[in-house]
């Protein structure tokens, strides 16, 4: 067999490149690309560093601590359900002061409804009580069923209620509330808070002798300005309700059946 050799112009292999030629420079051509991703990679992930740390700010027990106690319209709302034998005495029933306490710390309530004297005497004068930053009185009638709307005032964090009765000690007639916050939880990469004051909505059973429930409950009640609300001297509005409403406790209004399982106030 001849020995067969294919002859190429001399133009022809010199257009013809190397392999080790296109190698080099397909290398020389990644590698701005490659530096340039990685600076916009390292950019990247500073940005989100110091999104993360901007968004970690504030903690849940910061914003808790942070709260602003502002005033607020109608943001206290009590539905009462009194008994037919409302304050009992001599096997008669009769009217009931109610007085609901604003205060800033728990402690001044505590005080005022560990000190019977001091507690009588406070029901009985009917001004502005000392040491509270408001205070509300309002007379329930035997079988009432109505609703009251308090404005909360500057700095109040604390809620009491004493209820008047002839022949109760403060443990069956007094109760305490602190005003309940709204957290909200924002952020994508790291979670920050925001706290604020909300309604406290309370439903409130005064039997013969004593207060026979009182919690923290949410209110179908009319809004405050709707014309259904009498507003009384002292700036609170109230609203009769009727028998049997929707905002009554289940097993109806009032009972005097749990005069003897009365809670102390709540200790905060």
């Amino acid at each position: 067999m001849s020995d067969r050799r294919i002859f190429m112009p001399a133009a022809a292999q010199a257009r013809r490149p190397t392999q080790p030629a296109q190698a080099c420079r397909s290398s020389r051509q990644l590698r701005p690309r490659r530096a340039c991703a990685a600076r916009a990679c390292a950019a990247t992930l500073a940005a989100l560093a110091a999104l993360a740390g901007c968004a970690a700010g504030v903690t849940e027990e910061q914003a808790r601590a942070d709260v602003r106690w502002d005033y607020a319209p109608d943001a206290l709302r009590i539905d009462i359900d009194a008994s037919p034998r409302l304050n009992e005495y001599l096997n008669a029933p009769h009217t009931l002061l109610l007085a609901v306490f604003q205060s800033a710390d728990a402690r001044t309530f505590r005080q005022l409804a560990d000190d019977p004297d001091r507690l009588r005497m406070t029901l009985a004068a009917g001004g502005p009580a000392t040491d509270f930053i408001q205070t509300t009185r309002y007379v329930v009638e035997p079988g009432a069923r109505v609703a009251l709307s308090i404005d909360r005032a500057q700095q109040a964090r604390y809620v009491g209620i004493v209820a008047g009765y002839y022949d109760a000690d403060s443990p069956r007639a007094a109760r305490l509330f602190d005003v309940p916050l709204r957290i909200d939880k924002r952020g994508w990469f790291s979670s920050t808070y925001r706290a604020a004051p909300r309604t406290l909505g309370l439903k409130l059973r005064l039997g013969a002798q004593s207060i026979t429930d009182a919690r923290e409950a949410p209110l179908n009640l009319p809004p405050p300005g709707a014309r259904a609300w009498t507003t009384l001297d002292g700036g609170a509005k109230t609203l009769t309700l009727p028998a049997g409403d929707a905002n009554g406790s289940e097993n109806g209004g009032g009972g005097d059946e749990n005069d003897a399982s009365a809670h102390a106030p709540r200790k905060r």
